[in-house]
């Protein structure tokens, strides 16, 4: 009883949800009114005002091209266009070659499953097999007149989609905060490894090759937001889509940066894992207390990092983490003295181990017109 009553109270709250909170559900009823919207408008021009004989393929397209972004609406009404066209021609080309109509209905299907398999055609090229094929069956693809009116009919539907999705309220998707929660991660990352190996009651590995696993995943889903960002603004006619363009322009250069960090981000977790065996105890104190203090700077690094991309004013402005560098640029040099200077051979190693990834995320996040041109590469054979 109490599932039922569930059920038959699910449609007023989700309703609920959609009218106070800005979400799926909003989203979900804004794309079914503007389907509609664009449903009725084409039936109206197609049946109503030009009284076309199949008017209902004008509603049926422009349902498919009320799509998520314009340019993606705009994109795939040139791909349906192209495939009805594909199919029509192809009837046509059947009905002239092919005598019969059962065996016109096999070539068609047969040719227009090849032709719709191209690349540009995408998911859409199943129409091309369907139009020719619906073409041959009605008897149309014999008269020109009709063979024009079937392509009237879906540009209709194609115009009045792409009109509702570009002028009824397109959307547009904010640079959201994946960014700044896969920089907080990766600061996390190297301050547990600092800790970690900077004392020797410290909490251990603590899986931190795992962890770099799920920074991965998560610079998936910011390189998507991103995405979503920018396909979202373009051919957009709202005001906010010029903001939202410079968001996810200056989102595209902090998401650069962390891109090729990551990997050595990971390989500096490796080498923190093999040396938090204690190899590093023996060493002097410079030594020791060489590796804690990179990984803090590089922690640094990273959380101005996650600052210009929680602050949207930031955006506007080329990011520069000068001082930053700078300071890991120091504890890269003092690691690079210690390894010179240290008697055992195993510590030097491990040393030099940890430099290698450490001077390859600096490289990745500093500004590509900045990189230092030094001589430090060739110390540890790099």
């Amino acid at each position: 009883m109490s599932t039922i009553t569930e059920w038959m109270r699910f449609p007023a709250t989700w309703t609920a949800r959609a009218v106070r909170v800005r979400g799926h559900e909003r989203y979900v009823a804004a794309q079914a009114l503007k389907s509609a919207l664009a449903a009725v408008l084409a039936w109206l021009v197609a049946a109503e005002w030009l009284t076309l004989p199949q008017a209902f393929l004008a509603p049926y397209v422009a349902v498919f091209l009320v799509e998520t972004t314009v340019f993606r609406s705009l994109r795939q009404a040139v791909v349906q266009i192209g495939t009805v066209v594909a199919g029509v021609l192809l009837a046509a080309t059947a009905e002239w070659l092919v005598p019969g109509q059962t065996a016109a209905i096999g070539v068609v299907v047969l040719v227009g499953w090849f032709v719709g398999r191209w690349r540009r055609f995408g998911s859409n090229g199943i129409w091309v097999a369907i139009t020719a094929l619906l073409v041959i069956a009605t008897g149309a693809a014999g008269s020109p007149v009709m063979l024009g009116e079937r392509l009237l009919e879906t540009a209709i539907g194609a115009a009045c989609g792409l009109v509702v999705t570009a002028v009824l309220f397109p959307p547009v998707y904010p640079v959201g905060d994946e960014l700044g929660v896969l920089a907080r991660e990766a600061r996390s990352l190297l301050c547990d490894m600092a800790a970690g190996l900077g004392d020797e009651a410290g909490p251990g590995p603590g899986g931190w090759v795992r962890r770099t696993g799920e920074i991965d995943r998560m610079m998936d889903r910011a390189a998507e937001s991103s995405q979503w960002a920018r396909e979202s603004v373009r051919l957009n006619p709202r005001p906010i889509a010029a903001r939202v363009r410079d968001q996810a322009s200056a989102s595209d250069d902090v998401l650069d940066r962390l891109w090729y960090a990551v990997p050595a981000l990971r390989e500096l977790a490796r080498v923190a894992e093999a040396a938090s065996d204690g190899v590093l105890d023996g060493a002097d104190d410079a030594a020791r207390c060489s590796v804690p203090a990179l990984l803090t700077a590089l922690a640094e690094l990273v959380d101005r990092i996650g600052d210009a991309a929680a602050d949207p004013a930031r955006f506007a402005e080329p990011v520069r983490f000068d001082e930053a560098c700078g300071e890991c640029a120091d504890r890269l040099a003092e690691l690079q003295r210690s390894a010179a200077g240290s008697a055992d051979p195993r510590v030097a190693a491990v040393l030099g181990s940890f430099w290698h990834p450490a001077h390859r995320f600096l490289t990745a996040v500093q500004d590509t017109r900045r990189v230092p041109q030094s001589g430090q590469d060739h110390q540890f054979g790099g």
